[in-house]
């Protein structure tokens, strides 16, 4: 064999970064069911800064396997980001930004989440699961929910900005309207053969916020002329309409 040259098929290597309820569950079980994936989920959680070396090692770096290798991360979970971005540059890792620009629809989902840990153990709604919302929120609940929504929005924003490559920005709300679209851009996105996909993760969170939340109308005039009046500005049926979605 000449110097060199290798027969093993090359390694595409892929980082999802996410700021939590924006369909980040949903696509990694969608992808797992592609043959050429090997892909992962939080796997930083809880995981020492080499603990953590070694899994970029393993998926992003020189023992990542033929096909796409790739994990998903919220960036509160990564110990040394500074590492993380040198595997981004020095690998050639493609990254994939999942955002969700209404604000309060994420800040409301992730008080459902809990809601649904808290009843059933899980985080997702799956197959033979029912959702769990249409309870009143508290405002001091919401405006934690929205402050700390905004937080890790903002951060993840500016860590992308800093990796120095461009993104694949994948928007919930077209997850909504076209998730095989939506699927088939990321496989392209990752170097891998079109398959038909479909994931077992269904939404939690009713989209018609008034039947998500019975008393938003109070939310809305105890909140709604000052700090957060922006993440009102919104259609209550469609994540699509509204001057605050995307």
């Amino acid at each position: 064999m000449l110097q060199g040259f290798s027969s093993r098929p090359p390694a595409n290597r892929f980082l999802i970064l996410f700021p939590g309820r924006t369909g980040s569950s949903w696509m990694v079980e969608a992808l797992s069911r592609h043959p050429g994936v090997r892909i992962e989920g939080e796997i930083l959680v809880r995981r020492s800064a080499a603990e953590q070396r070694k899994a970029f090692k393993r998926l992003l770096g020189d023992g990542a396997q033929p096909g796409a290798n790739g994990f998903k991360a919220k960036l509160k979970d990564v110990a040394e980001p500074e590492v993380l971005r040198s595997f981004v540059q020095e690998h050639d890792v493609s990254v994939i930004h999942m955002r969700r620009s209404d604000l309060l629809r994420l800040a409301l989902s992730r008080i459902n989440a809990r809601r649904l840990h808290d009843a059933t153990g899980a985080w997702n709604v799956r197959a033979g699961m029912s959702p769990v919302d249409g309870g009143e929120i508290g405002v001091e609940e919401l405006v934690e929910s929205l402050s700390s929504c905004r937080r890790d929005v903002l951060a993840l924003e500016e860590y992308v900005r800093s990796l120095g490559v461009e993104p694949h920005v994948i928007e919930y709300a077209d997850i909504l309207v076209s998730p095989e679209a939506v699927l088939r851009t990321i496989q392209e996105f990752i170097g891998v053969p079109f398959r038909s996909l479909e994931s077992s993760v269904f939404k939690n969170t009713s989209e018609n916020l008034r039947r998500a939340v019975p008393n938003l109308d109070d939310l809305r005039r105890e909140l709604g002329s000052g700090e957060w009046a922006s993440v009102f500005e919104i259609d209550p049926v469609s994540e699509r309409s509204g001057s605050s979605s995307g």
